[in-house]
This record gives structure tokens, sequence and C-alpha cells, in this order.
């Protein structure tokens, strides 16, 4: 009966601080006036999630989805970002309601919770009473990571997975695990669900289960806790093996055109400060605070590790662990060793992230595919609150004045969530629901006006993934097209450097009448145009157009977004040509030329009225005749090198020229006959290279404004 009432107490313990921390945040967010149809956060990744989960939800996984990146469908084997377990979860919520913005929000908003139970049951599990535990859970749930992160870096918010992995961090350095034994099956669960949590605090996990490992062993005197930490690494590793496997699949198959690439050097910008743990938010609630954060900022590079501010509590917690390591003795003699451990943990995750340390040496060394070691800061928020627990578990077991200290408590509780939140953090509702519904009435119109699954072609042209603010349009704002459709499909999201990202690429740099008719002969119904793409506007662009196709577009309700429907210019076209002329130009726009730039080349660069790719000594160009007739076409390309020395500049291949080339760009065109399958040319340049420091590419030339029109 006992057993049964202390059962009951624990399981009302988690739901009371699940129901706290809803409650805080449903105060905070004053969610009677969000619209859960909406998503809170509309823009940049945010879409990109919003594009993930609708595309979960109609293709029961995130791998396909052939209503974007038209006509071939986007494949994200080579962008794999959305974490399995996060797909689970979705799916879940997702048995409720099949509308993306909602499912999106509900995950968002149980993040919290679920990050509160998670952490007060892993404090617990180290004799932690109920109320410490309760208070530092409820900071930690509201990290200002957490609001910075937000539904733009939907799965990084979700860290309800950092307090277990802690939790058998610290069981590898207070105790020997023998197999088969509670502790070692609930270690293994856990490395498994990190498995299937993304690659970063997979990351992070591993490499403290082997400083975990080496205390252990160095404690004990054995080698058994370093052994174990191997055993569990490996099955963090296994685990996302097997979830990745799809991508290693294919890349085997297809092999790997970089969709991804990482430099060593983002390891240094994107790395953790200790300023930026230590130093109050941006944009504090307290004007002292706020203009000491504002002058860090103007004095010093600040990336996304500004959302890694530990608050002050959580501050006090991450000095008093640094204040161990100069201490011989435990401050906390009654944990057992467990405050020393902290301590230890804390200072090997500090030199792991911070800008300068063992990351950046794993990045030169070994992979850059880890680059923002700042967002280790979870980790380091979690030993650093856990020390203040700790630190008021002492406090709390001596004092005979239980219920001051629940009500002291409850008050730094106040001030700490004050501390560590400001306005800024709560959506803006009214500006993200007026554009989000402008967006959905433009969308619904252009579907009403053209045929069910018909293909609409955006401009400007944009590769993906992951390409740099384009004028007023931030990465990903492509997918507002699709996550509002029913039935449409959509080009943006054809993976870079893949034949469909080849042809939009190629289709878009063609004069606006030949763009035209190409989409029409290629099925496309419409072209759609944001206008935050271009300098003008989208006036010159939207000019050219009316010219051409002779017809009036369609235009969002906040005037950013306009269509043009393709169907009169398609009648048109079929006056034009006969039959027999309509099929081949049919069947020459749907097997393409396409040109693959590989060996040294860069990827491809642009702005409005010029595009350009950068090369090292040497490298080739890869023209594919996808049809089975040779083509006759004209090349016009621009070359130009770093310097004004005049140096050798050597083409060969399917075409022989030897040019001097220096900074002033040297025009050059030829006329060739491809054939069927594959052609290449090679470009070779003596010129010396370009000194860069903040570029870490081998620059040496460029090819600007490559054009290659079929000549008929």
């Amino acid at each position: 009966m006992n057993a049964d009432k202390t059962q009951m107490k624990t399981v009302f313990q988690y739901v009371a601080a699940a129901a706290l921390c809803m409650l805080i945040l449903c105060i905070f967010f004053k969610i009677w006036r969000a619209d859960l149809r909406a998503p809170f956060y509309y823009s940049g990744d945010s879409i990109f999630y919003a594009m993930s989960t609708k595309g979960t939800i109609e293709n029961g996984w995130y791998w396909r989805n052939p209503a974007v990146a038209a006509p071939g469908g986007l494949e994200m084997y080579e962008f794999p970002t959305y974490d399995n377990a996060v797909v689970i979860f979705m799916k879940l919520i997702a048995i409720f309601t099949s509308n993306p913005f909602l499912v999106m929000n509900l995950f968002y908003l149980l993040s919290f919770p679920l990050i509160t139970v998670t952490s007060v049951y892993v404090l617990r599990q180290f004799n932690l009473s109920y109320i410490p535990a309760l208070f530092v859970s409820l900071l930690y749930a509201f990290l200002p990571f957490h609001f910075m992160r937000n539904q733009n870096h939907l799965i990084l918010s979700a860290y309800y997975i950092v307090p277990p992995a802690i939790m058998v961090v610290l069981w590898l350095t207070s105790e020997v695990l023998a197999p088969r034994t509670r502790k070692f099956i609930i270690s293994v669960l856990i490395c498994i669900l990190l498995g299937t949590s993304g690659v970063y605090y997979p990351f992070f996990f591993c490499f403290l289960l082997v400083v975990a490992g080496a205390v252990g062993a160095m404690k004990f005197k054995s080698l058994r806790p370093l052994v174990m930490a191997v055993v569990f690494v490996a099955i963090v590793c296994t685990t996302i093996v097997i979830n990745l496997s799809p991508s290693f699949i294919h890349a085997y198959k297809h092999g790997s055109l970089g969709a991804m690439r990482r430099a060593p050097i983002e390891a240094e910008i994107f790395g953790l400060k200790i300023s930026q743990l230590l130093l109050p938010i941006t944009l504090h609630r307290i004007d002292l605070f706020n203009r000491i954060k504002r002058f860090h900022n103007a004095n010093s590079t600040v990336t996304e590790n500004d959302a890694t501010s530990l608050g002050i509590i959580g501050s006090i917690g991450f000095l008093g662990l640094l204040a161990q390591l100069l201490y011989r003795k435990d401050l906390m003699p009654d944990m057992t060793g467990v405050f020393h451990d902290l301590s230890v943990l804390n200072i090997c995750s500090v030199l792991l992230g911070v800008i300068g340390g063992f990351g950046l040496l794993f990045s030169l060394y070994v992979s850059p595919g880890i680059r923002c070691y700042n967002r280790i800061s979870v980790y380091i928020a979690f030993f650093s609150l856990m020390a203040v627990a700790i630190g008021l578990e002492n406090i709390y077991r001596r004092t005979k004045f239980r219920s001051i200290f629940y009500v002291l408590l409850a008050v730094a509780l106040i001030l700490g969530f004050l501390d560590q939140t400001t306005r800024g953090y709560r959506p803006d509702y009214a500006l993200t629901n007026a554009e989000f519904y402008s967006d959905k009435e433009f969308i619904n119109r252009i579907e009403a006006s053209v045929p069910a699954a018909a293909m609409i072609f955006q401009l400007p042209y944009i590769p993906f993934p992951e390409y740099p603010r384009v004028q007023k349009m931030i990465d990903y704002d492509h997918f507002r097209g699709y996550v509002h459709s029913q039935n449409l499909r959509w080009s943006y999201g054809a993976i870079k450097n893949r034949d469909g990202d080849l042809m939009q690429q190629q289709v878009a740099a063609l004069p606006v009448g030949q763009m035209a008719e190409r989409l029409v002969f290629s099925g496309f119904s419409g072209i759609y145009v944001d206008r935050y793409g271009y300098e003008d506007g989208g006036a010159g662009i939207e000019s050219e157009l009316e010219s051409a196709l002779q017809t009036k577009p369609l235009i969002s309700p906040n005037g950013r977004l306009v269509f043009f429907n393709l169907a009169d210019f398609e009648k048109s076209l079929r006056q034009r040509y006969p039959d027999s002329e309509w099929e081949a130009k049919k069947e020459l726009s749907l097997h393409p030329l396409l040109a693959d730039w590989k060996g040294g080349f860069s990827g491809f660069e642009h702005r409005p009225g010029k595009t350009w790719r950068w090369s090292s000594s040497e490298g080739e160009v890869v023209i594919r005749n996808m049809s089975q007739r040779p083509r006759t076409v004209k090349l016009e390309m621009v070359f130009a090198t770093g310097y004004p020395e005049m140096d050798d500049f050597v083409i060969s291949g399917l075409i022989s020229e030897q040019l001097k080339v220096n900074n002033n760009p040297v025009p050059y065109s030829k006329t060739v006959t491809i054939p069927p399958g594959e052609s290449v040319i090679r470009f070779r340049s003596a010129a010396k290279r370009v000194n860069a420091p903040t570029d870490t590419r081998f620059l040496v030339f460029r090819v600007e404004d490559f054009k290659m029109t079929e000549v008929e």
C-alpha cells in the first residue's frame, strides 16, 4: 500500500511539474492570442521545418517529397536534418491533426514540459529533493537557448534528451556499471535514443562519455568504466549509421556532390564564447544589463552563440563548478563526488566548444561536419543548474523553516525566469499571421487558376539547401508556396548540383522569352516571383514577363508575391508551332543539356545581373547531352583571375584554346557540337592564388556569366 502511495506521489510530482511549466509558458506566450493553425515563427528555417513536417504527413516520412523540386521531386538523402525521433513524435501528434503548422506548434510547446520532466527525473536519480529539482528544471526548460532557437531550429530546441544523456555520463563517473543491471539497460536505451536525435547532441554525448570513462577509470583504478564508455559510444554511432543508412546508400549509388559543405573555419565562427555564457541576454529587461550586453556585442563577433546565455542563476552554478577545480576538497561533500565530477565534465565541455578549442582541432584534422560547437551550451547549462540544485539541496536539508525556503525559491524562480527571458522571445502573432494568411490566400488563388498537380516555376533561382540571403529573401522562403498548397508542385528544393538543380539554374539564366518557352515545353503552368529576391523589388523581371507573356499577374495581398499564368502563352505557342515541332521542342526541354562544374570549382554564386564560379588552378565542366542526338550550342562565358598580371589560361577537352587572362574580365564564346552523353571542358590557370584570408577555398580564377544557347 505504501509503495502504491509513493508511486502515485511520484506520478503527481511529474504531472505537477509539467503543468506548472505549461502554465508559465502559456502566460508568457499569451497563448490565448495565438492562432495555433498558423506558425509561431514564419521565416527561414521555420518554413523549412514546416515543409518537412507537411511532407512527412503527406508522404509517410521525410526522405522524399514529389510536390517540391519539380519535376523530379525532392530527395533529402543529401540533407538529412530532420531527426527520426522527432519524426516519430510528430507523427504521433499528426494522428490527431493533419495541419503541419498545428503539429509544429504543439511539438514546440510540448518540448518545454518534456524538458522539465526529464530534468526533474534525472536530478531525482541523484537524490536531490523534488523542490530544488523542480526549481532548476523549470529554469533549464526556459533557457534563452530554447526561445532563441524556437521553431527556426525546431530540432535543437527540443533538448529533452540532454538530461538523460548527462545521467548516463554521471553514472559512469560515480560507479562501475555492470552489464544486465537496471542502469546498464537504461543507459543502452538512452544511447539508442540519442542516436536517433540528429548529430550534435549525440556527438557531444559521445565526447562526454569518453571523458566520463576516463574519470571513472582513474577514480576506480579499473578500465571497466572506459570500456563501458566505448561500448556506449559504439551503440550511439551504430544507431546513427542505421538511421542515416538511406543517405549512405544514396551516396554509394549516386556519389556525393557536396550539397552540405563545411569548412573548419566555421568551428571558429560558430564556436562557444565564455563571455556569452556569463553575460546577460541581448535586450535584457534591465537597462543596465542591456547596455552591458549591447557594448559587448558592438565590440565582438556575434553569431548564433548569442543564444548561449546561462542567466544569473546558471552563471552562479557555472562559476561554482570552476571554483571546484581550484579547491582540492569537494565543495558539496554530501553529494559523494557528483559536484566534483560535474566540474570536470563542465570544463571539458568548455574546452571542446570554446573558440580555438578542441572542437577546432576536430574540425581541422577529423571532420568539419560538426561546426556549431556553441550548441554544447545546453550540456553546460544543465551542469551549471545541477550544481545550483546541489547547493540548494544542502540548504534544504539543513533549514528548519521550509515554508520560508519555498517562498524564497518561488521568488528566485520568478526573478530567474525574468532574467532569462525578454518580451522579444514572445511570438509576434499579429505580424506573423498577417504575412501567413496573405501567403495562404495568394496560394489558394493560384491553385484555383491552374489544373490540379500543375507545376510552378519559382524565381529568383535559389540553390537548396543552405544558401545566403538573396536581397530580402531568407533561406527557404521559396517553400512558402508548397506549405500552403494542396495539389500543386513547386520547382524550389532541388538538391544542389543534381540534375534538377542544374536544369533550374540553366532555365532561370535564359532570356525571359526563352525561359517561358522552355517552361511551357517542360510542362510548367506558371511562374511565381518573390519580389524580395530582387534589388529593384522585382520590377524588371515583372516587366519582362508581362511583355513576353502578354498577361497581367496575380499579386499577393501584401504585395510581396507575384504569379504569372502560362495558359494563354501556351495557347499562343501551340498556334506558332506545328505538332511535330512542338514534340521536338518538348523532347529537347525534357532532355536538356546540363553543365556540371567539377574539379576545383566552387559553388554557384550570383547577384542581380551577374553569376560566377571560382575555381582553384584547375577545374572542369561536364556537359551532359541527355538526348539521343548531337546538339550544337553557343557557349558564352567570361574569365578573370585576381591580379593584374597576364597569366596563361588553357582550355582543353571538347575545346582547345590558349588565352592570356588577368583580373580584367575576358569575354569568350565558342560554337560547338555536343554528342550524346558526357563531354568535358577543362580549364587550367597559371595565376597565383587569390589572397582572401577569411575564405578557406583555394581561389585562382573565376568563370562569370556562363551561357549555353542551343543553335537551331
